[in-house]
């Protein structure tokens, strides 16, 4: 290698003018290396930091629908629960509604039923009488 006195310039194998002496600049090109190497790591990093992000957000929004799926599902059974209730004191109104009729019609049967054994012994009274 040649020198060319105190100014820092150098000629490297290949002839070529360096500004760095040749040990610095093997460690410069090393470092640029290491650098070139490091930047990779931090990229593919990156790329697996931004995969990871996408995973979790895609988890994030899933949990978020059951989240909605589970409070639809309990304002559902909420609303069934007082849907049977109204049903529950609607049938308990329509049962004692016929049982106020069944009540009714039997005492109105139990009247007729009198009615026609009074219309039968009175019609029995009227023949009886009718035949002497």
């Amino acid at each position: 290698m040649a020198s060319t006195g105190e100014s820092g310039i150098t000629f490297d194998e290949n002839y070529r003018i360096r500004v760095l002496d040749t040990d610095k600049y093997e460690s410069t090109k090393e470092m640029q290396g290491q650098t070139e190497a490091f930047v990779n790591r931090i990229s593919e990093l990156s790329d697996v930091v931004k995969k990871y992000m996408e995973l979790i957000d895609q988890q994030a929004e899933r949990i978020e629908m059951e989240k909605l799926r589970a409070v639809g599902m309990r304002n559902k059974v909420a609303t069934m629960e007082e849907e049977r209730k109204r049903k529950e004191k609607d049938l308990k109104a329509l049962t004692a509604e016929k049982q106020e009729e069944l009540e009714r019609l039997n005492i109105e049967y139990e009247s007729l039923v009198k009615a026609k054994n009074e219309q039968e012994l009175l019609i029995g009274k009227l023949s009886s009488s009718s035949v002497e």
